[in-house]
């Protein structure tokens, strides 16, 4: 499939990030790091129509702000309904840890690799699934073992297609069907961004 991914700094105005609110949390719990996600009823208009200038007219499938206390490992963003478009990630830290690894393989529906948050609704595919429902996945193939990938149990079968360095109010946006994670950095302490899922309108 075709990738394109979009990269605009200074996303969100001032009015736009004090609009993001704060009521509505979920706590998803991890042994090893919880997620804190502050679910968003309704995004300004404004910032839908940011996104759509870059990728065409869109309506929000679900977005949040979430707070990570421990690197997000392989996952995609596809959905369960077959309208999955882009993923959008804004980072709001003044001095975000670390980047985004993108990689070659890509799914239909979403998946995890690793079973870590507790309540997690994604389904966690087995080697074997791995290999018939994921494209591209080649166990011949595996990410490098750098300290960057230190929080992944498994990666086999995953090779790189991009990094994308997390800078402050610059909005990454990336086909939601594509595997990302997080990098792992030294002494990583927490990540908080603005996620917002999109579908063609």
């Amino acid at each position: 499939m075709t990738y394109k991914q979009h990269l605009v700094k200074n996303f969100l105005s001032n009015d736009e990030i004090e609009s993001l609110t704060y009521d509505n949390k979920t706590v998803i719990e991890s042994d090893s790091g919880d997620l804190t996600l502050y679910n968003q009823r309704q995004l300004a208009q404004s910032i839908i129509d940011k996104i759509s200038t870059h990728i065409g007219p869109i309506e929000v499938r679900k977005s949040h702000v979430y707070n990570l206390t421990q690197p997000y490992r392989l996952h995609c963003d596809a959905g369960f309904d077959g309208d999955a478009y882009y993923t959008v990630i804004v980072p709001l830290d003044d001095n975000p840890q670390g980047g985004l690894y993108v990689m070659d393989q890509w799914a239909n529906h979403a998946y995890s690799i690793e079973k870590y948050f507790k309540q997690s609704k994604q389904p966690v595919l087995s080697l074997e699934e791995q290999k018939t429902l994921i494209h591209g996945f080649d166990e011949t193939k595996t990410l490098p073992d750098w300290i960057y990938f230190a929080h992944l149990k498994q990666r086999t079968g995953f090779t790189i297609k991009e990094f994308i360095d997390y800078q402050y109010n610059t909005a990454i946006m990336i086909p939601s069907v594509h595997f990302h994670c997080s990098q792992n950095v030294k002494d990583f302490e927490s990540k908080k961004s603005l996620a917002i899922f999109t579908r063609r309108k």
